[in-house]
């Protein structure tokens, strides 16, 4: 995104009343378990490294 990263976009999601219990997916390059739990602290309510196949990605939406 050109304008905000990931962190800054969720973070603006969560400040805004309307948006504020949106669930959101953070899909990253990146697979640690310290980018996931950044993600999940950042108010994401799940991560999923790229590439993530349709039933993966499909799996986590199931469990929001």
């Amino acid at each position: 995104m050109p304008e905000m990263d990931g962190y800054q976009f969720i973070a603006e999601v969560r400040r805004r009343p309307a948006t504020r219990e949106l669930p959101s997916i953070a899909m990253s390059g990146f697979g640690r378990r310290a980018d996931a739990r950044r993600a999940l602290e950042a108010g994401f309510n799940a991560h999923l490294p790229k590439p993530a196949s349709l039933d993966e990605l499909k799996a986590a939406i199931g469990r929001l």
